[in-house]
């Protein structure tokens, strides 16, 4: 779990007669406060329904966990937050940024003597101010990881990851896999012994915005979500211009920190820039030291999909989850399109059902049947699968013939959490 926020507190209380304003309206209040509070800080927002009530989810770290925040009913809100996957710092940014909420907004938050067994900040920074127990709280629990993690390794397994968001599983060498990059078993035993050691894990250790906060800001995007090729999106181009912005501002505020020069060097050569910087930038990866190159997405990446389903495809393709609930991955020359069906006669309207198919798959809780078509010079398999009473659709499109193995290797990777 980590360190989490539950914060429980009021708003509206000062309107007696009237009452407390509607939780949707109220919480689209917050996020314009939000939008305006944090600013670029805040990489997105959005409201959902739940049982408990409309729900604001935001993103105000690469690093991080969406921040929740539930309109309960009748004035209640409750807050929740895991902070230690980015670090105290941007533990004590949070607390910080929802005190000013509730000066902003009238929130009265719960305090920390009447809250019941869970809720409130396990630190105590949110309510006390004092942030002495925000690092070692962190730390311990990074010990307790360390040791699970040797544990689970210990029993044959492999592939474990730490402070990594949900959805995404990477195909990297490493014992375990952190926001800033893979660590060895030895450095899961130092951890273990003495969790301080681990500190080079945490993106936003020190509080305050200074250099080595902007840097892990941009370490965090380049290790998990940068895909390298020239962006085929907007949300592409946007997200490498984050990342050069970040490292520029970093570097001209302490260039003593570890750049990643090469890397650096290749956003600035997508986002097609040139000047001094890019020189300097050039200059010193040519003199940085040889090896792989940092980034989860060089690699193959095992995706998570709607209604339990998960696929493996390179990290290198830009994905879109659309209005029709399926999912895309695409780059400049394949695609691949998932869509889960209510039951086997929902692949219609099309010629799909008509097909004769040329390719079978039987694995271990999927089994599936597909046709290769081509037209135009591009060519489409087209795949029904099933897994128990679950069914889907996946469509691997590409336009060059040798990559037939590479789209039947894609199909049959998919795969289904619990098939029943």
């Amino acid at each position: 779990m980590g360190v989490k926020l539950l914060l429980a507190g009021w708003y509206g209380q000062e309107d007696a007669l009237s009452g407390p304003e509607a939780p949707r309206p109220w919480l689209r209040r917050v996020e314009a406060w939000f939008r305006e509070a944090a600013g670029d800080d805040l990489e997105g927002a959005r409201v959902v329904d739940s049982v408990q009530g409309p729900i604001l989810l935001m993103r105000l770290h690469p690093a991080a966990d969406d921040v929740a925040i539930v309109a309960a009913g009748q004035g209640r809100v409750v807050v929740s937050a895991n902070t230690s996957m980015a670090g105290p710092g941007y533990h004590r940014y949070l607390c910080d940024l929802l005190h000013a909420l509730g000066d902003a907004l009238q929130v009265d938050w719960a305090d920390s003597a009447i809250t019941t067994a869970g809720v409130g900040d396990p630190t105590g920074y949110f309510h006390t101010g004092d942030a002495s127990g925000i690092a070692p709280r962190m730390l311990a629990w990074l010990g307790e990881m360390a040791g699970r993690v040797l544990d689970f390794r210990r029993q044959g397994h492999s592939g474990a990851m730490l402070s990594l968001r949900a959805g995404h599983g990477f195909e990297h060498p490493g014992a375990v896999l952190t926001p800033l990059g893979p660590r060895d078993e030895a450095w899961l035993r130092a951890v273990q012994e003495e969790p301080s050691r681990g500190q080079d894990i945490f993106p936003w250790w020190a509080s305050g915005r200074g250099a080595a906060e902007k840097l892990g800001r941009a370490l965090s995007r380049i290790w998990t979500e940068m895909v390298w090729r020239p962006p085929l999106l907007e949300e592409e181009r946007q997200l490498f211009r984050d990342v050069a912005r970040w490292l520029e501002q970093a570097w001209r505020e302490d260039p003593s920190l570890s750049y990643p020069w090469r890397e650096w060097q290749q956003v600035l050569g997508y986002l097609g820039k040139g000047g001094t910087l890019a020189e300097e930038v050039s200059r010193r990866a040519s003199a940085a030291p040889s090896g792989p190159l940092i980034g989860y997405r060089r690699g193959s990446v095992q995706v998570t999909l709607p209604q339990g389903w998960e696929i493996r495809i390179p990290g290198s393709l830009a994905e879109q989850r659309l209005a029709d609930g399926s999912w895309v991955a695409r780059d400049h020359r394949r695609s691949v399109r998932f869509l889960p069906l209510q039951d086997v006669e929902g692949i219609a309207p099309g010629p799909e059902r008509e097909l004769p198919y040329e390719f079978q798959h039987q694995g271990e809780r999927v089994k599936g049947r597909a046709t290769l078509q081509s037209e135009s010079g591009e060519y489409r398999l087209t795949a029904l699968c099933e897994a128990g009473a679950h069914r889907a659709l996946c469509v691997v499109s590409f336009d060059d013939p040798e990559e037939q193995d590479w789209a039947l290797g894609t199909w049959r990777s998919l795969d289904h959490a619990v098939a029943a």
